[in-house]
């Protein structure tokens, strides 16, 4: 199973659970599940409206060797 990240033109969406194995069949069938789908995320992949699919940049090293901290 696999989860992904989806919004709408309308600020609605959420998380899906399914099993879809890829981030463009996830595209597919939450545009044929639901109207006005304009983002869907899955790690770090993602695909936008207007934009297409992409992937996220890896967060940046502060030369530290630890990985940076969320901002509080």
């Amino acid at each position: 199973m696999k989860s992904f990240l989806f919004s709408t033109e309308n600020d609605r969406g959420g998380v899906i659970l399914c099993n879809l194995d890829t981030l463009e069949e996830a595209v597919e069938y939450l545009h044929n599940r639901f109207d006005g789908v304009v983002r869907v995320e899955e790690g770090r992949s993602y695909w936008q409206q207007g934009e297409g699919f992409g992937e996220l940049p890896p967060p940046a090293d502060d030369g530290t060797g630890t990985p940076p901290q969320a901002a509080s």
